[in-house]
This record gives structure tokens, sequence and C-alpha cells, in this order.
């Protein structure tokens, strides 16, 4: 809980002490879920498709660099969560047309899914990642692609040399107000 209320005041912050330049974008789009597991020797990865949207604000820092913390809903079959990232990004504008990159850590908080009430194999609700990615924008309008890598086990109560871990590669477009 602390470090849930610990991210609310750090992205609150943000909004606050933003230059006059910070802009609020809406983003929605396909994503690809994919679950890598490792039981011993033995290896499998199981993937669904579904969407995600929400919205991110960037306050520019200087030199084409930009800090956006984002809140995203998150749906795939019976999984649903909510993502925070925090992207450290990087563009560069030829006209109306803009290129850009963005990284950086990523908080994964489940809500709701038979994944977290199955007895057999329950996956935990609190996911740590790192989100990378690239985007094309046009006027107001971007097309993004990225990835985000699960970096915590998934599985409660794993012995050793089981693991589960969640990543997401996706791909949506982009609106900035």
């Amino acid at each position: 809980m602390k470090k849930i209320v610990s991210l609310a005041v750090v992205l609150a912050a943000m909004l606050f002490i933003g230059k006059a330049n910070a802009q609020i974008s809406i983003h929605a789009g396909y994503q690809n879920y994919s679950l890598k597991s490792e039981f011993g020797s033995l290896n499998k990865t199981e993937s669904e498709g579904g969407f995600y949207a929400g919205l991110s604000y960037n306050t520019e820092v200087g030199a084409g660099l930009g800090v956006a913390p984002g809140l995203y809903f998150s749906y795939v079959e019976d999984i649903i969560d909510i993502r925070v990232p925090i992207l450290l990004n990087w563009g560069i504008n030829f006209g109306e047309i803009g290129v850009g990159v963005f990284a950086g850590p990523n908080i994964n908080i489940g809500l709701a899914g038979d994944a977290y009430t199955d007895e057999l194999v329950k996956k935990n609700r609190f996911d740590l990642g790192v989100t990378f990615g690239g985007k094309v924008s046009y006027q107001s309008i971007s097309v993004e692609v990225g990835y985000n890598l699960g970096l915590l086990n998934q599985l409660k109560d794993a012995p050793d040399g089981y693991t589960l871990k969640a990543n997401q590669f996706f791909v949506g477009v982009g609106y900035t107000l």
C-alpha cells in the first residue's frame, strides 16, 4: 500500500510542476498478452489478444526529452489490469511529422480475472516491468508500437524452478489534446 501511495504522490507532483507545454494524450490499441512459463526443463508460451486504453501526461524537460506518466486499462480474455508506466521519451520533429522512442518502468496491477482466483494456479496481482518502443506522429495523432517486459514471477508461492512471466506487445494510436 505504501508503494501505491508513493507512486500516486510522484504522479501528482509531476502534474503540478510540469511546464506550460505539458501535453495530455489519449491512447488505445491492440495488445498481445503472453505468459511464458518455465517448469523445470519444460518451457511454454501462451498468447491472447486484447485491447488497452488510457491517458498519459507528457512533460517536456528539454532537448526533445520528456517524462510521461500514464494510466492504462488493459483487457485480455478474462484478465483486467491497470498499467502505470513512467516513461522517458525522446523525439524529433520534421515539420508536422515526428519520430520518437520511449522507455521506462511499468507497474501492472491485476483487478479481475480467473487467473487471480484459480485454486490450482494463482497469479500474483502485482507485476513490475520495463516498457520500451517507438512512435510516429502527424500533428496531434500518433501510431505507437512497444513491448512491456514483465520482470516478476507471476506464480504465487512458486517452488524453485517454476516461473510465469507476463509480457505484452502493443500497437495503437494516440491523440494529443
